[in-house]
């Protein structure tokens, strides 16, 4: 089992990533801090229009998008796709970056969820459940597009 303290290294590691596809794409990014991180990870500046963007970086490059639904089960705590107030999660796995319409992504789970499958994580902060979207998906769907 991982620690927190590795669990906050990823995450800074994965935002270098992010930061420089921000960089690369000539895209303005603030980043967001203290309890107002809850709400999402940062601002993307693109075309002079602010953007939310809640972020997320798989260890490897899988062929779904797992989104969490339940942050700890003990508790009952919503999962992100509930509590995030951005509009866009980008979902990075080793050299690719997808973008999801966070509202699109909701619409589709209410409308869709007993079609897929389901797993509890235990990695992270809480015992998790996720449900999971196979890319194909995704995209048929418009909910999505791959970025880089």
């Amino acid at each position: 089992m991982k620690t927190k303290e590795e669990f906050f290294h990823f995450e800074k590691e994965k935002q270098k990533i992010f930061n420089d596809f921000y960089k690369k794409n000539n895209w303005g990014v603030k980043r967001i801090t203290g309890k107002e991180n809850k709400n999402y990870d940062c601002l993307i500046r693109k075309d002079g229009i602010w953007y939310k963007i809640e972020e997320k970086y798989r260890s490897n490059n899988w062929k779904d998008l797992a989104v969490e639904t339940i942050q700890d089960i003990k508790t009952n705590s919503p999962g992100w796709l509930y509590y995030t107030k951005a509009q866009y999660l980008f979902y990075g796995m080793d050299e690719i970056i997808y973008a999801i319409d966070i509202e699109k992504l909701r619409n589709f789970i209410k409308n869709n969820s007993e079609k897929f499958d389901t797993f509890i994580s235990e990695k992270g902060w809480g015992i998790t459940k996720n449900i999971i979207i196979p890319w194909y998906t995704i995209i048929d769907n418009k909910i999505g597009k791959r970025i880089k």
